[in-house]
């Protein structure tokens, strides 16, 4: 497997730009096309045949129009970065979508997709602050989660994969292996949420490390009770490892037309302090 179409999203907001940028990193480190995404929104404005509102339509025809042209500004910033960045393959797509509408659809013919954390004290005008959820669970190609404080020209030297034996997490890690295959490091980390110690790798544990050495992927296997929340310990490993990576899977169900994620996954999603691969 490889990487032959990434995905990114683009937006108005002030971390767009870092987003790009490992994007661009990714796509020229596998030879992928990288295509730029950004949907312009509906507008902000309600129809009505009311005789006392004669110039509704005019109105809708300037909100849409200024949706538009801030789509194609971050559309031809994009262009100009990606250029600059010596992207070989790349372009650029504007579509009369909500921003995670545009990203699903786009995304389901990807390999991969690059979208930024949900940042609550900076929301970015059209963009839902749920939108990493919404990706999430419903594009159905791994995610690539950039954190919305820190600068990330790069990731997947040092790779941190919170190991459990579930579907979502194997899933997360076979979408990885074009990552894993070029890391320096890879720990494959097992957290016992019981109250007791750990007795060592499990031998679900074991099997995975030699499936990944099957691929030419020497990973380093570490079990240990969690002490404290799983989300915390996730990440204070991943601090302890310097890694610039975290690979794992993602759980949650649909209720009420609203996602509920699990734990890790929500606590993830908040806090994360280095890019994150999800899957599910």
């Amino acid at each position: 497997m490889t990487y032959r179409t990434l995905v990114v999203h683009l937006d108005s907001g002030s971390r767009c730009a870092a987003r790009i940028e490992l994007a661009a990193s990714l796509a020229k480190a596998h030879g992928s096309h990288l295509v730029g995404v950004v949907g312009t929104g509906v507008p902000d404005v309600i129809l009505t045949l009311n005789s006392a509102v004669p110039d509704s339509f005019d109105l809708v025809s300037l909100s849409a129009g200024y949706l538009r042209s801030r789509a194609e500004a971050a559309a031809a910033a994009f262009e100009a970065q990606a250029r600059s960045l010596g992207v070989a393959s790349f372009e650029s797509r504007v579509l009369e979508e909500e921003a995670v509408d545009a990203i699903v659809g786009q995304g389901r013919t990807s390999d991969l997709v690059v979208l930024g954390q949900a940042d609550k004290a900076e929301p970015v005008e059209g963009v839902a602050r749920d939108c990493p959820q919404q990706v999430l669970m419903n594009v159905g190609t791994p995610v690539l989660i950039v954190p919305f404080a820190g600068s990330f020209a790069a990731a997947g030297r040092t790779v941190l994969v919170p190991w459990k034996d579930t579907r979502e997490t194997a899933r997360a890690v076979r979408d990885a292996l074009p990552l894993l295959r070029g890391a320096e490091r890879v720990t494959l980390l097992e957290i016992d949420e019981g109250a007791g110690e750990t007795s060592g790798a499990t031998a679900s544990l074991r099997e995975a490390c030699r499936w990944l050495e099957r691929h030419g992927i020497a990973a380093q296997a570490r079990s240990e009770p969690s002490g404290v929340d799983v989300g915390d310990a996730i990440l204070s490993r991943a601090c302890d490892l310097s890694a610039d990576l975290v690979v794992m899977g993602a759980y949650g169900h649909s209720r009420a037309r609203e996602w509920i994620l699990g734990g890790a996954t929500r606590h993830l999603l908040g806090h994360m302090t280095v890019p994150t691969l999800m899957s599910r």
